[in-house]
């Protein structure tokens, strides 16, 4: 039987399409770049739920790749969408010292092919984070913020924000309490998943509906 938080890729199969569908309202944008992740969440997603049938081992190694790719991704997008030069630095700084950690993490702390690089995820959603709430500190000084949620960025990122923001803390609450129980987390997983693409799929209606970006 399929794990439930495989499901999930279905619906972000379905976002995907929406978003390339209304891509012509976002192009000239720095959310186009957005749609390039949820594209590779969506191959990520279909590779790993076949990945063991295929190869006969387990996917931990597909997943680890995801989450340094997607959190360096998430980072580097808010870098720019952010216009205050400080904090565009300071999280400059912040994925130079992701990349090495993760690295150093692969190599001597945590298995990369037979395990979840979690310390790697936790560094990296820390991280994340805080640029969030640079993003918000800045929207919500702005004279637009009453308009906040015609923006496609606005959606983009509440969506990031209710997974990631939400995932890490019941995933290490679940090893230490649940002993890791696995259907607990399958669903924990995929209704965070639903919730995350249900925004993503909000945003791309504003900008369809909108084309008003803030």
């Amino acid at each position: 039987m399929e794990e439930i938080r495989f499901l999930s890729k279905y619906l972000a199969l379905a976002v995907l399409i929406f978003g390339l569908y209304s891509y012509k309202n976002y192009s000239n944008t720095k959310a186009k770049y957005f749609i390039f992740s949820i594209l590779y969440a969506v191959l990520t997603e279909f590779i790993g739920s076949n990945f063991h049938n295929w190869f006969g081992i387990v996917n931990y190694a597909v997943y680890n790749v995801f989450i340094i790719i997607q959190l360096t991704f998430f980072l580097w997008w808010f870098q720019h969408i952010i216009e205050s030069q400080k904090r565009k630095n300071i999280i400059k700084i912040f994925i130079g010292l992701y990349l090495v950690y993760s690295v150093v993490n692969m190599c001597y702390l945590q298995d990369f092919i037979l395990g979840n690089q979690t310390y790697t995820y936790a560094v990296g959603v820390i991280f994340l984070l805080i640029a969030i709430g640079f993003y918000f500190v800045e929207t919500f000084n702005k004279d637009s913020v009453l308009n906040i949620t015609d923006s496609i960025l606005f959606w983009f990122t509440l969506g990031v924000l209710l997974f990631y923001g939400t995932f890490m803390p019941f995933l290490f609450a679940s090893k230490l309490f649940l002993l890791g129980d696995k259907w607990i987390l399958s669903l924990v997983t995929f209704l965070l998943n639903v919730i995350m693409y249900t925004c993503f799929a909000v945003g791309f209606y504003k900008s369809y509906k909108n084309n008003n970006l803030i």
